[in-house]
């Protein structure tokens, strides 16, 4: 999934606020503004494979949340040799490993070290995101999850990137 085919997901499966009326009070206004993404003046152009990339550079994803997932200011974006760090999960911090492409999550305490796998390219980290939202709201309003695990691991890229998502899906 690209950066415009993720915020015009994303917008397309976002509720309306009247649709949480069996809610308690002020929950809409919370849920809906983790799911806020702003448009930005101007367009950066990326590598076409560099999708979290241009999603930053080019929409305001800096109040978007997705269950524990979270983004950086594109002010914010770090590099180093290894890595390029553009977000949370939690408070680990998540980045793209060069050498491969693939999402990680980062420990707080030693900035070298991958805590784990959590996507095979950005493009995969989007469609989870995308797939982990479509979960979320079917819960919410449904009771129940969209996606199992395993579906869920194949959007990430396969086995390897199971084990974190296995504390998301209930």
């Amino acid at each position: 999934m690209t950066a415009a085919e993720f915020v015009t997901a994303i917008r397309a499966i976002t509720p309306n606020e009247s649709e949480f009326s069996m809610k308690p009070e002020g929950f809409a206004q919370i849920y809906l503004g983790e799911l806020h993404i702003g448009d930005k003046k101007g367009h950066r152009i990326t590598e076409p494979n560099d999708a979290v990339i241009d999603l930053i550079n080019n929409y305001d994803v800096s109040k978007l949340t997705i269950m524990i997932f979270s983004f950086v200011k594109s002010d914010d974006l770090r590099e180093t040799d290894r890595f390029i760090y553009f977000g949370w999960r939690e408070a680990f911090p998540l980045a793209i490993l060069k050498e491969t492409g693939e999402i990680v999550e980062i420990d707080w305490a030693d900035d070298e070290r991958i805590v784990s796998y959590i996507a095979k390219n950005q493009q995969a980290y989007l469609n989870l995101l995308y797939a982990l939202e479509q979960n979320s709201q079917s819960t919410i309003f449904l009771g129940n999850n969209k996606w199992d695990i395993e579906h869920l691991t194949n959007i990430a890229g396969g086995s390897k990137y199971k084990e974190n998502l296995l504390d998301l899906v209930s």
